[in-house]
């Protein structure tokens, strides 16, 4: 009996262990599902360390999404002020026209005063230019470009602002006492202004120049640009740069091409023109350094060639400069004369034409290509045949060619040279009509007067007595005047205008001359128009940049994750 009781005994201890077992069991699946249940104390810890890691995750990969989202913004408003102040330009053409030169970069930092630009035209046309040509499209974003950067590189000296006369008219009327119309420009810098034309919708301002002479017969144009030239030169004349006065005589039939080329040229360049009608009594500029003669068809009075005389002789203390251009059938014997007389320069009745068919354009003879020889006043115009000088007087003189250093007299500087392949022709041969179309009328010089010269300068290095002081005077003829005609000035296959603004440069002492010339337009120069801005804007920094920005924060969390 106490043998079976024992295991009846044995028996419900094996069941008891076996409840509190399946119980135990129980309880951990319960305290898994059962989140209020009361858990064992190490499941609890596995559980907090899991929903803290989980945790981590969610604030870190929260704060990812936070940083590069700022990043991308503060991005945004850096490369937006960046691009403000230093607006972005893609030049791609081959002489780097739309780079800004180093020479309008120092003009904008040595800026000391302030100087305002007020354009009088809807700002909208030069940020957002539609006007059809796309070469003006382009050069109407340059100039706002240029507007800007000279803003910045003048440590904001400079300033500009836009008025629409039609829109804004009491804006616009609060400069009535400067004469300027819708389209222009004023330069501003206290009580000193200087104007200029910027869009009128013609083809010709001080902006750019468009030459439509060839189209019929080529269907080709050539536009150019003349945005740094005219912030250059009108910026660095307000900011103290010396001024020179050109004083240009008229009244006697002068050759007005010759005029708007010079005046486009030199104004540009920083000088100032100023006409003067010879005919009348007002008494030249004593303050003008250059006196202009612009190839007259009607000859001068003894009276006039007095008062030329006597301006350039200045009481014996020069300092005063004369250019004067030849018309190429005119006679006017008492200019001649004076010019013969004074400064012993003899303008012939020969036009000089060339043999040489490498030296010639529009197979014409008289249509003559000249070497520019080395010089003080060439210096930028030096080579061969590079220089257009059509219907060219041949020009000579009784001066030496040069004078030993620190002497006193006058000399003769040849601007301009002809080779042995150059002939001659009468001038009143090709104004004959008896003259058959087929005859050669054309002669060489002697020898020994080669090269042929049709510009020169006479330079006068003197003394005067009453003051005690060495003075000099500088005249230079040219017997061409087609030589200064915009069209040739602006070519830039061509060395007119080196030649030209570098002569002027020498003869009125200019050490620091502005030397910016026009520059070409077409095809391969590229600026950012707002289409591309736009494109690049949101490939860069709309989409591109965020999603760079992103990736390389998901790639940091991820590693960080896997530590």
């Amino acid at each position: 009996m106490n043998k079976e009781n024992n295991e009846i005994n044995e028996i419900l201890d094996e069941i008891e262990t076996i409840e509190t077992d399946t119980a135990d069991e129980i309880d951990v699946a319960a305290s898994l599902d059962e989140p209020s249940g009361k858990k064992p104390k190490k499941e609890k810890k596995h559980r907090t360390a899991g929903a803290k890691r989980r945790l981590q995750y969610r604030a870190g990969f929260t704060a990812t999404i936070v940083i590069a989202v700022a990043l991308v913004i503060l991005l945004n408003v850096i490369v937006g002020v960046v691009a403000d102040r230093f607006p972005i330009t893609l030049d791609i053409s081959k002489d780097k026209a739309y780079t800004l030169s180093e020479q309008s970069v120092e003009i904008a930092k040595q800026v000391d005063n302030k100087i305002e630009l007020i354009i009088f035209a809807d700002k909208a046309t030069f940020e957002n230019p539609s006007t059809g040509v796309d070469e003006l499209d382009t050069t109407l974003r340059e100039f706002n470009n240029a507007l800007k950067q000279y803003n910045s590189y003048s440590g904001e000296k400079v300033t500009y602002t836009f008025i629409n006369p039609s829109q804004e008219p009491q804006k616009f009327a609060a400069y009535s006492e400067y004469e300027v119309e819708s389209g222009d420009m004023l330069f501003l810098a206290g009580e000193r202004y200087k104007t200029a034309t910027v869009y009128d919708g013609s083809y010709s301002n001080d902006l750019y120049t468009i030459d439509t002479s060839s189209y019929n017969t080529t269907g080709t144009y050539t536009f150019e640009s003349n945005v740094e030239k005219l912030l250059a030169s009108n910026i660095y004349t307000l900011s103290g740069g010396e001024e020179h006065i050109v004083q240009v005589l008229v009244g006697h039939e002068e050759d007005a091409y010759v005029i708007d080329g010079l005046k486009g040229l030199y104004e540009l360049n920083g000088y100032t023109f100023e006409e003067l009608t010879i005919t009348g009594s007002k008494e030249f500029n004593k303050d003008a350094s250059i006196m202009l003669i612009p190839a007259p068809e009607k000859d001068y009075s003894a009276d006039e060639i007095k008062r030329v005389q006597e301006w350039v002789y200045n009481n014996g203390n020069y300092g005063r400069q004369l250019m004067v251009f030849v018309s190429p059938t005119a006679d006017c014997p008492n200019l001649y004369e004076f010019l013969e007389v004074e400064y012993k320069i003899t303008i012939t009745d020969e036009l000089i034409s060339e043999t040489d068919y490498n030296r010639i354009q529009n197979y014409n003879s008289l249509y003559t290509m000249t070497d520019i020889p080395t010089t003080d006043y060439t210096i930028s115009a030096v080579g061969t045949a590079n220089v257009f000088t059509p219907f060219t007087r041949r020009l000579t003189t009784t001066l030496p060619a040069a004078l030993e250093s620190n002497t006193i007299g006058t000399y003769a500087v040849p601007l301009t040279e002809y080779p042995e392949s150059a002939k001659l022709t009468k001038l009143e041969s090709l104004q004959s009509p008896d003259t058959a179309a087929d005859t050669d009328t054309t002669y060489a010089a002697p020898e020994g007067d080669y090269p042929l010269t049709g510009m020169l300068v006479c330079a006068i290095d003197s003394y005067n007595n009453d003051t005690q002081t060495a003075v000099d005077g500088r005249v230079l003829v040219s017997g061409c005047s087609a030589v200064a005609y915009s069209n040739y000035l602006q070519n830039s296959n061509l060395k007119n205008e080196e030649l030209l603004l570098g002569a002027l440069n020498q003869m009125t002492g200019i050490e620091n001359a502005i030397t910016i010339s026009s520059k070409t337009i077409s095809n391969e120069t590229v600026t950012f128009s707002n289409a591309t801005a736009l494109i690049v804007g949101l490939g860069i920094f709309t989409i591109g940049l965020p999603l760079a920005v992103l990736i390389i924060c998901l790639v940091v969390f991820v590693r960080r994750k896997n530590l």
